[in-house]
């Protein structure tokens, strides 16, 4: 039960990697403008702690996702691995 999420790879969105590295996610390099973030059960992540404003924060799952959203408000974010 792998939870993915596809970030783009654009400069207001390196936050969000470094974090994800920083929580022990897996982060694949960018493929075709997306860099890969996973983990094996949920990923995890606060807006504040990632500085991010809330447009960038809203727009952050536009790469996509594998699994599901069990939480998505203003500050925080849990996509949770599906079998």
């Amino acid at each position: 039960m792998t939870a993915v999420i596809y970030v783009p790879d654009l400069e207001e969105f390196l936050p969000v990697v470094e974090t994800s590295r920083e929580a022990g996610y897996a982060v694949r390099e960018p493929v075709k403008g997306y860099w890969r973030i996973e983990a094996e059960d949920e990923i995890r992540l606060r807006r504040k702690a990632l500085g991010l404003g809330p447009a960038l924060w809203n727009s952050a799952l536009i790469g996509g996702i594998v699994g599901r959203i069990a939480a998505f408000d203003k500050d925080e974010m849990i996509i949770r691995g599906v079998e």
